[in-house]
């Protein structure tokens, strides 16, 4: 059997959406087609794709590495039937994946500053991961940079720390301890805790901070940062996360400093399979980089490199 970009296109719809029946109706065709056709590329492949002894579909091991190399073939066919448009374009996409914590305070004020720049030749796609999910999505979501807290382990990405964020206990302004500027473990012992949930991988990191028998008195866990800090702006609990994420409720929420020093890295991270990086993707780190250190946060010699690197581009960013 040959293999055709429609057999791949539909195992990556599968994949994507979870399901077969959604799959097919996503590719046109009916249940029983598709099925028919995976089984079929699973016979020409001599592989199992899918673990079929649970109810939802499941990639094996080996399909997981099929699907890696499917997404770059479906990427590679959609530019082929793209080519002709892309060549009438003025504009250069930049492709740009970001983790949701740092994306409205730190990222997006970054990246309008570079669009404003070059409106003329570059247009933007920015996807927002969640922490947990980004190990799938990336495939699906292909992109030449990212930025964020990238804690888990990709050996297909390059990841390059640009700075270390101090965490923060963010408390609303009705909780007395919004009086202090500084939180020991005793001040917030007695506290109520808005938690991210066990299988997000900064819940590790905020963990260390909570007080002895801490889980006891946790109060809701969420997927996400953002809505735990709602939670916070409502007074139900206080959250542990790092200062820039916090400047989402900075209004309404004071962000204090622990006596347990703990920080979190900020990386830039991008395929390893790139060449050299663009001077678009060196401006837009430096740009992003430049903006973390305004904030007050201080950069790695990895962060600072980047900076030296745009200044050479003629793009100056002050370097402290």
């Amino acid at each position: 059997m040959e293999l055709k970009s429609k057999s791949i296109k539909l195992f990556c719809s599968v994949v994507e959406t979870g399901s077969l029946l959604a799959a097919a109706n996503k590719n046109s065709l009916s249940a029983s087609a598709a099925s028919r056709t995976v089984t079929q590329l699973e016979d020409r492949l001599g592989v199992q794709l899918f673990d079929r002894t649970t109810k939802t579909l499941t990639l094996t091991p080996e399909g997981m590495e099929f699907y890696r190399v499917a997404m770059e073939s479906v990427r590679a066919w959609k530019r082929l039937e793209d080519f002709s448009k892309e060549r009438l374009s003025k504009k250069h996409p930049l492709r740009i994946a970001v983790l949701a914590r740092h994306c409205s305070d730190v990222i997006i004020p970054a990246v309008v500053k570079i669009l404003k720049r070059h409106e003329k030749t570059m247009s933007v796609t920015m996807d927002v991961h969640a922490s947990r999910d980004i190990y799938y999505s990336k495939y699906s979501h292909p992109f030449d940079v990212g930025f964020g807290t990238l804690l888990s382990t990709h050996d297909d990405l390059q990841k390059v720390p640009i700075a270390h964020i101090p965490f923060r206990l963010v408390v609303s302004e009705e909780n007395p301890l919004s009086k202090k500027d500084k939180v020991s473990r005793s001040d917030y012992a007695s506290e109520s805790f808005v938690v991210l949930s066990r299988d997000t991988p900064e819940r590790e990191y905020s963990d260390r901070l909570l007080p002895e028998h801490g889980l006891e008195h946790i109060t809701a866990e969420v997927s996400s940062t953002q809505v735990a800090l709602r939670f916070v702006k409502r007074n139900v609990g206080v959250h542990f996360t790092d200062m820039l994420a916090a400047k989402s409720v900075s209004a309404d929420c004071r962000a204090l400093e622990i006596e347990d020093q703990l920080t979190i890295p900020f990386f830039v991270f991008w395929p390893r399979s790139s060449q050299a990086l663009p001077d678009v993707i060196v401006e837009c780190i430096a740009q992003i980089a430049s903006s973390i250190q305004a904030a007050g946060v201080n950069l790695t010699e990895e962060g600072k490199n980047f900076l030296l690197q745009a200044d050479r581009l003629s793009l100056h960013f002050p370097i402290k």
